[in-house]
């Protein structure tokens, strides 16, 4: 009988130390982000969205919480203790509750609650050209289309207007200052287009509804980031353009909410950052300009474990990459042998690197064993941009229509090039009317079979193709 009350004792003692919420002070070992504060704090530099309501009201300063730190590193009942404002209160609670990569308190050597405190700081970054009256946000130019704020200067004017989340609602409109009066000049027509957004979870590509929004000019140039939302609202992605398909920054987000990964200009580099998705920072690669050949530079800078641990620091170091494959990096570029393993440990692609170029590589699909010396190679035209070139100038017809009501500018297409080198899934993704747009997809689709198809690892496969097709008046 003395047996089993000590052991019914030990069981209440081990359940009420689970319920226990300990202080960092009464733990043999305190609770800490996993790669460290300063990765914890980049985090939350990266995925805080400060609302739009709080960057209008020209709010800053920091929201203080208090929460609990779980044995399997999530956050619970997270609350704020001294806020700023409601909207900035829940963006705190929001960024901070997504973070579950915290190394737990220990003590008795086991993980044990911990309580925590935490402030988030939102800058002093305000919005102040919203106009309340058309809920837009407005800026000025003079007559060169130069940005001012000198009003004796005001030429033309954009009127960008939003929802009180920020968001486009309508087309972005240019006026133009005449007879002390603003008159209209253009406009980027406005999108919220559904599509079907894919999602990779593991092995498995699933797909959600969602909304693309968009507002482009007749030159399917961009005024605004480019959006993707949920259909609850929730943001999925932002990409800002240098021309009309060129990516200058974009920012792709989990499901969850919880930044995946961001491409950001740095100087005449690209800077690409990956993330987990319980926050913990992954991989910082550097993509450096195109040289002669047009290839592109690309160095891995840093790599972490979703645990925290850092396997490559200033390009140097023992890689074990999100996708599997593993290998020695020197100065950030692949050397030596590389590989990825299946799940069952079965070796998958064996390659070798000489100083990030790839000399040899080897992939065990299935039953059949291919070999390479380039792991991904584009689909092209036969002969290259010169040839394309040549065909669209020999074939494109100039519509009688368009010709006649002086109709120019760009068509935008979107087609895939299959294995065979054949074309299919035609779509126009921006026209200009008049009959250029019937005249784009009939000479594309006289392309087809004239293509060599993408290849990825030695096998011929499926790659989508953006084309602008010019119609100029002469």
């Amino acid at each position: 009988m003395k047996k089993i009350t000590f052991a019914f004792l030990c069981f209440v003692n081990l359940a009420a130390n689970a319920q226990t919420i300990f202080q960092a002070q009464e733990v043999d070992k305190a609770a800490t982000p996993q790669g460290g504060t300063p990765l914890f704090q980049e985090y939350i530099k990266a995925n805080l969205q400060v609302p739009f309501a709080t960057r209008v009201a020209g709010v800053k300063g920091r929201v203080f919480l208090s929460g609990v730190i779980e044995p399997d590193g999530s956050v619970s009942e997270l609350k704020v203790t001294r806020g700023i404002q409601p909207q900035a209160d829940k963006e705190a609670l929001r960024v901070v509750g997504l973070y579950r990569a915290w190394q737990p308190a220990v003590k008795d050597g086991k993980p044990v609650r911990q309580a925590f405190n935490y402030s988030v700081v939102f800058p002093d970054n305000p919005i102040t050209n919203y106009d309340s009256t058309s809920h837009s946000l407005v800026d000025y130019f003079n007559d060169k289309f130069q940005y001012t704020q000198e009003p004796k200067e005001y030429h033309f004017r954009r009127l960008i207007p939003v929802d009180n989340n920020g968001v486009l609602t309508a087309d972005v409109v240019f006026e133009q200052f005449k007879k002390k009066e603003w008159k209209p000049y253009m406009s980027a027509n406005y999108s919220k287009k559904p599509m079907m957004y894919k999602v990779e979870n593991g092995n498995k590509i699933d797909s959600l509804p969602a909304y693309r929004i968009t507002a482009r000019d007749q030159d399917w140039n961009s005024y605004v980031p480019e959006m993707i939302v949920q259909t609850n609202g929730q943001l999925l992605s932002t990409t800002e353009y240098k021309n009309s398909l060129a990516k200058a920054n974009y920012s792709h987000y989990y499901l969850n909410g919880v930044l995946k990964e961001n491409m950001m200009v740095d100087g005449p580099n690209f800077r690409e950052t990956h993330w987990y998705d319980n926050g913990q920072i992954a991989e910082i690669i550097q993509r450096e300009p195109k040289n002669e050949s047009g290839s592109t530079t690309v160095r891995t800078i840093a790599l972490w474990s979703k645990t925290g641990q850092q396997y490559v620091k200033d390009g140097n170091g023992w890689a074990v990459k999100q996708e599997g494959e593993q290998g020695l990096l020197v100065n950030g570029k692949k050397e030596g042998r590389w590989v990825s393993k299946l799940a069952d440990s079965t070796l998958y692609i064996e390659e070798f690197y000489s100083a990030g170029v790839l000399t040899k590589g080897t992939i065990y699909d299935k039953d059949e064993v291919r070999t390479y010396t380039e792991a991904e190679i584009n689909a092209q035209f036969k002969g290259g941009f010169p040839a394309l070139g040549q065909f669209l100038a020999q074939n494109l017809r100039y519509p009688a229509e368009a010709s006649r009501k002086k109709v120019s500018g760009k068509v935008y297409l979107t087609f895939v090039v299959c294995e065979d080198g054949s074309l299919c899934n035609y779509e126009i993704l921006k026209g200009i009317g008049s009959g250029c747009d019937e005249e784009a997809l009939r000479v594309v689709k006289e392309m087809s079979g004239m293509w060599q198809p993408g290849i990825q690892r030695g096998k011929k496969v499926r790659v989508k193709y953006n084309l602008p097709i010019s119609f100029i008046l002469r």
